[in-house]
């Protein structure tokens, strides 16, 4: 086994505190820092909205009124060097393009540049406000730092510093440089403006009125001065910019409430979001606490320098279930190997859409390394598991390499199951993998391909006839987006056979479809399906499976060439690893707090189980099902058991599965949502579908990309990605 080697100071520095110290004081570091990286995105947008949207609607008012565009710049704020019908021109440009590139977040910093230089003019010559000099902060402060991710800029800044483009490579290493260097030094310097605006508050200093003006008092009205000043001494120190900014938040909003602020605006706020997403900035003791903790308790910068202390936790699995274990096991002081045998994290209930033509695979796949880069504790392996040695704490990959661990959590999923007849996976491909995806869609298109080539009636009909195989949400979701496919999107583009008349043939051995959700919404998903065009064929067994067609029950047959399977799955090999119990579906038995059951009927002390792979009867006794929120509670729930054991405390009790819903789609415009006491169907559940499935997705960049395809898909009624890869 391969051990990272913590040079003697580190270490030294490492077993000085006590596990509670490193497994606390990380947690909650670690806790802020994701935090951080995961909202500030979303926080920037909102700043660059509101900034624009101020400046844009001054902009038109002054474009729709030339003539007092030009009174403006000719009397209030006159520009000496400027003609006022230049001056004016400029203002109003500067307004109405400046605030679209800044929201947009494309060329950032001139736009914010342009705009804070006009507003240190109004602030300077016209009239000057609060609102004026906070902007110009947040302006400045852009400036330097530019946009975060959700922006133009830096979605093209790695495309750009590569690039032949004359001057892109260093104009991108200048602002990264700024980002890094100046943008920091310009917080510490903001800061410190805040703490000398709350001493001018409280009357400790009184400077002249005009230097007055460019500081922001008006925030903090209401405040007591003695509140003031200690207020002032955590921005001159730096100290607990997190604190600071929520304190001031709340206090700002009461003093609003009661009626103590003047003409208050959202500047403060966003401002306040801003100072709390990005720090205090240099020469603060916030981050004179934070180099302590990097080089004392986060050693995050290397994997190298992570003490050979920590104890070695090998996670299996990239699921669901695995990232929610990695996602909490991350903040404590443990050392991470995370395995799965392919690259990336694939989101499996958007499979399907794949297979439909309504996705690229990249939409629903990210790659696993990606979502830990940050994370110096991490570490990623592609590799494929072959044997588990649960006595001497090792496990074996394909290739002969043997890692050896303290912690094994398996989150293996499943696989598909063809119970004993796994022949017909030759003709019934299942989805489970991105391969399966794009092997399905190049299977449905070939059916419409070869059916406009063929001059064989019969064959056309059987190539036409499309049958899957389980009405579980799987099944039922091909079903609907296969008919949907031949009936909407490629109507009109084959010329001797007509896609709509293809059939589509769910079939389904129990009395009725998603069997798991409550009758009434089995029989509005029927109706819905049926408005399609699909045929439901419930009670019916499949018994063969050949190549050009299928029989159900003893002797009725369909013929056709096209089976998509959807009916069962078997848990991976991890029981037969680990010669340990499992169920008919392979799934290993484990005992209340996800550990595996041993042949002694004890569960195994360092080696847990979840998701797929587990076989836990945590839901009021029942079994826990195959769901997302399922693996992703067990792998959250097994991190708190490792917590406890670092800190030698009790463990929580059993796991317990909270259902959340269950959901399935039925085309563009109907699905079923299962709550519990609460049901839902139709349109409005389709809506509710699509933002759970959007808000699981796994990075921004997939978010966006499933919204706009889905949007094309839905308005244009058009499948763009039909595209037949690999072998036939």
């Amino acid at each position: 086994m391969e051990t990272a080697q913590a040079e003697p100071g580190v270490r030294l520095a490492e077993e000085r505190y006590s596990p509670f110290v490193r497994v606390t004081l990380r947690r909650w570091v670690k806790w802020y820092l994701d935090g951080t990286e995961t909202f500030w995105p979303i926080s920037d947008l909102v700043i660059r909205l509101f900034i624009g949207m101020w400046f844009l609607r001054s902009g038109l008012v002054k474009a729709a009124d030339w003539d007092t565009a030009l009174y403006l710049a000719a009397n209030e704020y006159p520009v000496d060097w400027m003609s006022p019908a230049n001056a004016a021109l400029l203002g109003v440009s500067i307004e109405l393009i400046g605030p679209i590139l800044l929201i947009a977040g494309f060329f950032t910093r001139p736009a914010a540049v342009a705009m804070a230089a006009l507003t240190l003019v109004s602030q300077a010559v016209y009239i000057p406000t609060t609102s004026n000099v906070l902007v110009i902060a947040m302006l400045a402060w852009y400036a330097l730092a530019g946009p975060a991710a959700l922006s133009i800029d830096r979605v093209l800044s790695g495309g750009l510093k590569a690039s032949a483009l004359p001057l892109a490579a260093p104009a991108i290493r200048a602002a990264e440089w700024s980002r890094e260097y100046l943008a920091p030094i310009l917080m510490a310097l903001i800061r410190i403006w805040l703490g000398v605006a709350l001493l001018v508050y409280a009357g400790v200093v009184e400077p002249p009125v005009d230097v007055q003006t460019w500081l922001p008092t008006t925030i903090f009205a209401g405040m007591p001065a003695w509140l003031a000043i200690g207020v002032s001494l955590f921005f001159f120190t730096g100290f607990g910019a997190v604190i600071v900014s929520y304190a001031l938040f709340f206090l700002i909003a009461a003093y609003m409430v009661a009626g103590a602020h003047p003409n208050v605006t959202l500047f403060p706020f966003l401002f306040l979001a801003m100072y709390e997403a990005r720090g205090a900035g240099v020469f603060s003791v916030d981050r004179a606490i934070l180099a302590w903790m990097e080089t004392n308790i986060l050693f995050d910068r290397d994997y190298a320098d992570i003490p050979d202390s920590w104890p070695h936790v090998v996670v299996v699995g990239a699921g669901f279930g695995g990232l929610a274990a990695v996602g909490r096991l991350k903040r404590l002081p443990v050392r991470i190997t995370l395995i799965d045998k392919r690259n990336y994290h694939l989101f499996q209930p958007l499979l399907y859409q794949i297979a439909t033509a309504t996705l690229n695979p990249a939409d629903i796949a990210t790659p696993i390394r990606s979502l830990f880069k940050a994370d110096g504790n991490v570490r990623v392996l592609k590799g494929e598991v072959t044997a588990i040695d649960s006595a001497g704490k090792t496990l074996a990959l394909a290739g002969g390499q043997e890692i050896a661990f303290d912690k094994l959590v398996l989150a293996t999923g499943a696989t598909h199951s063809y119970f004993g007849k796994d022949e017909w996976g030759a003709y019934a491909p299942g989805l489970k993998t991105v391969e399966d995806g794009v092997a399905v869609r190049g299977t449905i298109l070939n059916a419409f391909e070869q059916a406009e080539a063929s001059d064989d009636p019969e064959r056309i009909k059987r190539l036409l006839t499309f049958v899957i195989v389980g009405a579980g949400p799987t099944g039922v979701e091909l079903a609907g987006a296969i008919a949907e496919l031949a009936k909407l999107n490629v109507e009109r583009e084959f010329r001797t056979v007509d896609p709509a008349s293809a059939r589509v043939i769910l079939v389904q051995s129990g009395p009725r479809i998603l069997p798991a959700f409550p009758e009434e919404l089995s029989v509005k998903a029927q109706d819905s399906l049926e408005q399609l065009g699909v045929e439901i064929r419930t009670g019916w067994r499949v018994t063969q499976i050949g190549a050009t067609r299928v029989c159900i029950g003893e002797d009725h047959f369909i013929d056709t060439e096209t089976v998509l399977w959807a009916a069962g799955v078997a848990a991976s090999p991890a029981a037969k690893w680990l010669g340990a119990k499992a169920d008919r579906a392979g799934r290993v038995e484990v005992n209340g707090v996800m550990r595996v059951v041993g042949e002694d009927g004890e569960g195994i002390e360092h080696i847990f189980a979840i998701g797929d792979t587990a076989s836990s009867n945590a839901w009021d006794g029942k079994p826990v099902p195959g769901l997302a929120p399922a693996a992703k509670q067990a792998g959250a729930y097994v991190s708190d058991v490792v917590e406890a054991e670092l800190l030698d405390r009790p463990c929580p009790g059993p796991f317990v599965y909270t259902h959340q819903g269950s959901l399935a789609t039925i085309g563009r415009k109907s699905a079923e949502a299962d709550f519990g006491a609460f049901k839902l169907s139709g349109a409005l559940a389709w809506w509710l579908w699509g933002l759970v499935h959007i808000g699981f997705l796994t990075g921004a960049r997939n978010r966006v990309t499933v919204v706009i395809n889905w949007g094309w898909n839905f308005f244009a009624q058009h499948s763009g990605i039909r595209l037949i890869t690999g072998k036939d």
